[in-house]
Parts: structure tokens; C-alpha cells; sequence
């Protein structure tokens, strides 16, 4: 392979940029506002797994075709690189949710499932939806963070290292795309609300985030068949995802099984293209910066829509619309002081701690 994926890849910027967008309009639809879903659009959180799902894949690739290794070490440098960039944020706002529901700012339930929230266990096999909405997706990417690797060490650790490493990656893979599809055949039957036990739990979406996975392999070994394709994977990809976004989903078990299937793969097409994308005709800044904000936009957006919704009475439409460009003015410019004070800073403490690296296994 030639091209190695960079720090900031400007399609992929545009992909995390359109995905949060499309959940915080998906949520703020307040009152005079409904128009506001004249397409078809579809669900940002599906975005953001896949492509998730892409840029871990090619980091732990990265990692063990540079050792020709992949142990515990390798593990744990991982694990500690992730969590500085995302249990900062999730703790923080966790806590913040858990004030806000306490002093009646915002609408929850505090009881003895909320210590759940800490070890993200709220949405493992069953739902717990009472606080910190949002956090089901993010539970999600760290039980992610934690089983991808562990499983791959798993693997080599079985094959004593005797199996290459390629093959034993792409395993990895289709174990991830394979179990959350038959997981959820088994549980289809069953009269199970399909937002909260098919949607949202762990067990049931690790697939999404696992075509990303198939997408950071041929990206990585097959990368003149990534490239060449690209065009009309990407064509290919728009015509599944506008049709299974524009369907008439009234048959259950197709929604619980296979749909969640077909909106990873749909995405997963989209990612030759975008991952190839140059800023010469697009603007570059507004979607960076759109990008960089994007976590703690995501993090603040729910509590912020139900402050405003308690404040605010929307007596006609031109008052809404007034509100809902502060709401997004506000939204933005909390991400921003979040990111810039916050977030950014840790991150930044991240890239000074050396981590003891781990060299090639003998030959």
C-alpha cells in the first residue's frame, strides 16, 4: 500500500461534520419547527460507528504491521491513547447531566441503575434509559474501544503467533460483523421495542462500527482495488442508503436484523470516495471546525434542547425560528469553549506521556 490515512482526511471531516448535524437536527424538532425534515435523511449516529470504526481499524493495523506483533502492551497503549480522548468528555457530562436532572433542570431519573452509566454497562444487553440520553451510542464505542483489540490479541495469543497477522485481522472482522446479526435473529421474534433493544444496546450494534472495520482492511491490504472502485462504491452506497432511509420499515424482522446490517454496509461504500476527498473546490475550514467540535457537540446538544424547551414558549413560528438559530448559535460556541478549555487540553497532555512501546516478535 502506498497512501497511509493522514491525521485529518478532508472527506472524513465532511462525514463527521454532516453526521452530527443530522443528529442535533434530528432532535431539536421543536414546536413550528417540524418542516424541518423535508429529505430523507440518515441517522448521524450510524455515520459516526462506521466511521469509527474506519479510523480505529487503521490505527491498530497500523500498529501491528509496524511491530509484526500485536500483545498486551499493545493493547494497553491503545486503551490508554482512547480513553484520554474520550472519558474526559463522557465523565464530565455525565455529571453534568446528573446536576441538571437533579436540581430539575432537565428531565431523568436518578436511582440505583445510574452507578451502570460509570462502567457503561446501561446499555449492554438491556436498556436503562433514564439519564444522559445520548450516552447509549457511546457506551456502544467503548465496549468498541475495549473488545476489538482484546479479541485480537485473543486470536493471536490461540494461534501462538503462527497465523499471519492479515488473516487473523480479518477475522477479527467477520466475528464482529457475525455475532450482533446473530444475536439479533435470535431476538427477533420477541416483542421488543426495536429503538431501545435493537438499536441501542452493545450487543446489538457492534456490527455497525464493524464495517468500518472491513473498510480500514481493504483501505490498508487492497488499497488499488479501494482506489479504483472508489466512484462507484460511492454511487453504489448513496442508492442503498437513500433506499433504505426512504422504505416503509412495517416489517419488524427485516428492521431488527438485516436493516441494521444493510445501513453499515450502505455507509461503508461511501468511504473510498470521502477518504480520497481534497479541499481544492469545498471549503476546508467550516467542516474542520465543525469536525473538531463535533464530540462535544454531540455531549451537550440533548440537555441544552430540553433547557430551551422548558424555557421557551414558541407562540408562533417566527419566534421559533428565532430561538432555534440561538439554540445552534449557543450549541456551537459551548463546543467550541468545551473543545478549546477542555478537551483539547487533554488531548494535549496525551501526546507528552511516552508510553513504553513493544518491538517485533523474532523471526
Amino acid at each position: 500500500m502506498k497512501e497511509k490515512i493522514t491525521n485529518r482526511i478532508f472527506g472524513l471531516d465532511i462525514l463527521r461534520s454532516l453526521a452530527i448535524i443530522i443528529v442535533v437536527i434530528s432532535h431539536s424538532n421543536f414546536n413550528y419547527i417540524s418542516n424541518i425534515h423535508i429529505l430523507p435523511l440518515p441517522d448521524g449516529v450510524d455515520l459516526f460507528f462506521v466511521l469509527s470504526g474506519f479510523l480505529i481499524g487503521t490505527i491498530i493495523i497500523k500498529i501491528i504491521e509496524k511491530n509484526e506483533n500485536f500483545n498486551i502492551i499493545g493493547v494497553f497503549n491503545f486503551l490508554i491513547r482512547r480513553w484520554f480522548r474520550t472519558l474526559p468528555n463522557y465523565f464530565l457530562f455525565l455529571l453534568i447531566n446528573i446536576l441538571l436532572i437533579y436540581f430539575g433542570l432537565i428531565k431523568g431519573v436518578l436511582n440505583k441503575f445510574a452507578i451502570t452509566y460509570f462502567v457503561f454497562f446501561q446499555n449492554f444487553y438491556k436498556p436503562y434509559d433514564f439519564l444522559f440520553w445520548e450516552s447509549w451510542s457511546l457506551s456502544i464505542e467503548e465496549w468498541f474501544y475495549l473488545l476489538f483489540p482484546l479479541t485480537l490479541l485473543g486470536l493471536f495469543i490461540l494461534t501462538r503467533y503462527k497465523i499471519k497477522a492479515k488473516r487473523i485481522i480479518l477475522i477479527t472482522i467477520i466475528l464482529f460483523l457475525l455475532f450482533p446479526l446473530i444475536f439479533r435473529l435470535f431476538q427477533a421474534n420477541k416483542s421488543l421495542d426495536y429503538d431501545l433493544y435493537f438499536r441501542k444496546l452493545v450487543l446489538t450494534r457492534l456490527d455497525t462500527i464493524g464495517y468500518g472495520l472491513l473498510g480500514a482492511y481493504i483501505h490498508w491490504y487492497y488499497y488499488e482495488f479501494w482506489r479504483k472502485f472508489k466512484n462507484i462504491f460511492f454511487v453504489i452506497g448513496l442508492i442503498l442508503l437513500f433506499y433504505l432511509t426512504t422504505i416503509n420499515l412495517q416489517i419488524l424482522f427485516f428492521l431488527k436484523t438485516m436493516y441494521i446490517s444493510l445501513i453499515g454496509l450502505s455507509i461503508f461504500f461511501l468511504l473510498p470516495k470521502l477518504e480520497s476527498f481534497k479541499n481544492e473546490k469545498i471549503p476546508l475550514k467550516p467542516f474542520q471546525f465543525i469536525s473538531k467540535i463535533s464530540f462535544s457537540m454531540y455531549l451537550i446538544h440533548i440537555p441544552l434542547i430540553q433547557i430551551f424547551s422548558n424555557t421557551f414558549s414558541f407562540s408562533n413560528k417566527y419566534a421559533a425560528i428565532l430561538i432555534y438559530i440561538i439554540f445552534w448559535i449557543l450549541l456551537i460556541l459551548l463546543s467550541f469553549f468545551v473543545y478549546t478549555f477542555y478537551e483539547k487540553p487533554l488531548m494535549n497532555i496525551r501526546e507528552r506521556i511516552k508510553i513504553k512501546e513493544y518491538g517485533s516478535r523474532k523471526k
